[in-house]
């Protein structure tokens, strides 16, 4: 039995699953690194913790002050878990396409909540959650706020590259495939494994309708992922190849994987996967790594609703219309 002092001890050192059949091609191997095994459930108390711990190290982020970000989901709640556990009061700014069960877990943590409700000119949000955030900043100048910036701030990636990526030195794949966002894990990741093993591909997998790889923007339905912009955290001389994932595949293959293999993960996990799939068709590739950022328990309400898919036009795609659907993604070079 290891005995725990904080929070922070518990992340880390998650599972890696093996699987075959089904979806996966004949004589190949998926390998699924499940971050929800994380003790809030995704790969962002990862993230969280290295932009709390650098910040407090380099005395960004003091005693006293207010933790301030802009947040679609995972990355608001591992902080509000961690301003609960180090006494930070903690504002989140989300938008309306956030799940409910989420906002309850903010609020569980003591965490406040703003909600914008106007899209930016990409047909999302973000640019105007981070609006939000630099006015609220400015509009309390008598408050000391933090605002660890995840999109920007450099020791998102440099956590990644220090802790994270430790964890897949040893996992022997042609190729890993992550959702892409603020960029920090997979950068981080793919920095430190390029140097011990540069043979390996890494390949990025986007949402259609987000303008990291391809500004082509519009709304989308999945949340944790995509942006209106590109993160400085995503250093794209890492990255070998991406793919654009539209919504209601992603949504198929989560409700796949969740009745055909007992797994119940997060839309995020669903552009993986499906990535991956594709992936490993190609003759070359043996045994491939998608990475799993969060669980499907967040998003019980949305993708794995049939009340709430039929409401949003997303039909559920079956046996072949699935492969299909995996035959036509795009894997194209960075």
């Amino acid at each position: 039995m290891v005995i725990c002092d904080a929070i922070e001890e518990l992340i880390g050192n998650t599972p890696v699953l093996r699987l075959n059949g089904g979806l996966i091609p004949q004589g190949k191997e998926l390998l699924l690194k499940l971050e929800y095994f994380n003790p809030n459930f995704s790969i962002k108390d990862r993230t969280a913790w290295g932009l709390i711990k650098y910040s407090i190290e380099k005395g960004d982020l003091k005693t006293g002050d207010i933790i301030i970000e802009s947040t679609s989901g995972n990355l608001g709640k591992s902080l509000a878990m961690f301003g609960a556990s180090k006494n930070f009061e903690v504002i989140l700014v989300v938008d309306p396409k956030i799940d409910k069960s989420l906002l309850n877990m903010y609020k569980a943590y003591g965490a406040k909540i703003v909600t914008v409700t106007e899209k930016d000119d990409k047909g999302s949000y973000q640019k105007t959650r981070i609006n939000k955030v630099e006015e609220i900043i400015l509009s309390n100048p008598e408050k000391s706020f933090f605002w660890p910036n995840q999109y920007e701030n450099d020791f998102n990636q440099k956590y990644h590259y220090n802790n994270t990526s430790n964890e897949f030195l040893n996992v022997k794949a042609d190729f890993i495939t992550s959702p892409v966002s603020t960029g920090g894990h997979i950068s981080g990741i793919a920095e430190k494994l390029k140097e011990v093993q540069s043979e390996i591909d890494i390949i990025g997998s986007d949402v259609k309708g987000s303008c990291i790889f391809e500004n082509n923007g519009h709304s989308y339905l999945l949340n944790g992922v995509g942006l209106s912009w590109k993160s400085s955290n995503l250093k794209e001389e890492y990255i070998d190849f991406y793919s654009i994932i539209p919504d209601d595949l992603a949504i198929s293959i989560c409700r796949y994987f969740s009745e055909n293999y007992g797994l119940l993960i997060g839309g995020s996990a669903g552009l993986s996967i499906a990535t991956a799939l594709k992936a490993l068709q190609k003759s070359s590739y043996k045994k491939g790594l998608a990475i799993v950022p969060d669980t499907g328990i967040n998003y019980l309400n949305q993708i794995y609703d049939d009340e709430w898919t039929n409401s949003q036009g997303i039909s559920i795609k079956k046996s072949e219309e699935l492969r299909n659907g995996i035959n036509n993604i795009e894997i194209k070079k960075v």
